[in-house]
């Protein structure tokens, strides 16, 4: 069997939240940041944060890259010290809420969250492309095809069943079945503010002759509370795997890169952990072929605009990897390009997401609502049990088989995507999450479109 290794890092140096062994600082394990002294890490901080609560850091991708990356990286290091709340992914957690907090009571200015609202999708932009393609070509084309074949079934009959299930419990709480659907479930497995709460608001007021604004607010505030707590269970899921891959029982979670059951024998080779050092010669190329591939995915999208540019990527992928058109080598520079992004720049984009789209403010608020908050949080819990129970049925690990379809349903599309697997440390099942999304969301629109037109007319 042949495996790809994927480096995570151009240089030998530990990256973000990784301790190190160095001898430096009187030989502690801990004294290390994103590979310098903490001393050091700890001047740029306090620098950069000086800065912004100033407001006088630059409102350039440089002054966004900055601040994202010294909250981003801190807060995740900080996680990992702590003993068993860092096997649950306590610093990907922190990372994610405690920016979103530091604006909430003033420690930031308020004009961070519009800095940084406009940066991270720039960011991801940059980002996410490399993390996807990478994750696609460097997979073994075995599992590519294996995993695949199973996976349109789980992910269609979770988003179906979810949504009923949740419908029913909003009918027996008294919030109604089609309302439950509609507004909370609906928007929740749609994949994302821009891709399901913005777009549903607007067939909603089209077909009840009201304005978006009615709806947005409800729908895309149920989008960030499924978002943060698909986060903090793709964290604990990852956290118990890593611990123990056969508890509560054997099949829960797979070892080494490994999505099915029968194959647990056979490990993948994929892995978020993997420190092989990558030359800046591999990066270069893996670099250059993502960019290529994002300009055909972007021309794919112009020629047909009903499938997103990030599917015309996935389908460049397959087409490149399972033809053998693209060399191994190629390939590897890509997972080498895909695992330098994951380690530098994924801390960067949870603490920009967290700046940028989370409104404490507004998510203390929607809590009052016992009814709203209950079914959001049972929407979750239900594409959770649902998808986990299908894809293990379909030959799937559970920890593997319900971030791919579950949390990829419920999480907040392309940098949802990328926050849960994060905390998961499961960077590899990308390309799934992805499919999810997109695929999902436009079987999730489509049928709530029709919903729409036979209630709300």
């Amino acid at each position: 069997m042949s495996t790809t290794p994927q480096a995570t890092s151009p240089t030998a140096e530990p990256t973000s939240g990784t301790p190190s062994t160095s001898n430096d600082s009187g030989g502690r394990p801990w004294a290390r940041i994103g590979g310098i002294p903490l001393v050091i890490f700890a001047i740029i901080f306090v620098g950069v944060m000086g800065a912004a609560i100033a407001e006088v850091i630059p409102e350039t991708f440089m002054g966004g890259l900055a601040l994202a990356l010294v909250l981003g990286m801190g807060l995740n290091w900080i996680g990992e010290q702590i003993p068993v709340l860092k096997d649950l992914g306590f610093g990907t957690i922190l990372a994610v809420l405690v920016p979103a907090v530091l604006i909430e009571i003033s420690v930031l200015p308020t004009m961070t969250r519009e800095f940084q609202d406009a940066f991270f999708g720039d960011l991801t932009s940059f980002a996410v492309p490399g993390l996807l393609v990478g994750s696609v070509l460097a997979m073994p084309k075995r599992v590519l095809v294996q995993a695949g074949i199973r996976f349109i079934i789980p992910l269609l009959g979770t988003l179906t069943l979810t949504t009923l299930a949740t419908g029913a419990v909003g009918a027996v709480l008294g919030y109604g079945f089609v309302e439950t659907m509609l507004y909370i479930a609906g928007p929740i497995l749609g994949s994302g503010i821009s891709a399901s709460a913005v777009p549903l608001s607007e067939i909603y007021a089209g077909q009840s002759g009201g304005s978006p604004d009615d709806y947005i607010t409800t729908m895309a505030s149920s989008v960030m509370i499924a978002n943060i707590l698909t986060i903090l269970v793709a964290a604990v899921l990852g956290g118990m795997a890593r611990k123990n891959p056969d508890k509560p029982f054997k099949g829960f979670a797979g070892r080494d890169g490994a999505l099915l059951r029968k194959q647990s024998d056979t490990p993948t080779g994929l892995s978020d952990d993997n420190n092989i050092a990558a030359k800046v010669g591999d990066l270069l190329t893996g670099l250059l072929i993502v960019a290529g591939i994002v300009i055909f995915g972007e021309i794919g999208q112009t020629l047909v605009p009903s499938m997103h540019a990030y599917l015309w990527m996935i389908l460049i992928c397959l087409v490149l990897k399972l033809g053998g058109l693209l060399p191994e080598r190629l390939a590897s520079s890509t997972g080498a390009w895909s695992g330098f992004l994951a380690k530098v720049m994924v801390p960067a984009i949870l603490a920009s997401i967290s700046m940028g789209v989370i409104n404490i403010g507004e998510l203390l608020g929607l809590i009052s609502d016992p009814t709203y908050l209950a079914l959001c949080v049972i929407t979750v819990l239900f594409a959770l049990v649902i998808s986990g129970a299908l894809t293990y049925l379909f030959g799937f690990y559970m920890v593997e088989g319900t971030i791919m379809t579950g949390i990829g349903l419920a999480d907040m599309g392309g940098t949802g995507d990328v926050a849960v697997l994060t905390a998961a440390k499961k960077m590899y099942l990308l390309p799934f999450l992805t499919i999810s999304s997109r695929i999902g969301g436009a079987a999730n629109m489509l049928w709530l479109t029709g919903l729409a037109i036979a209630f709300l007319a």
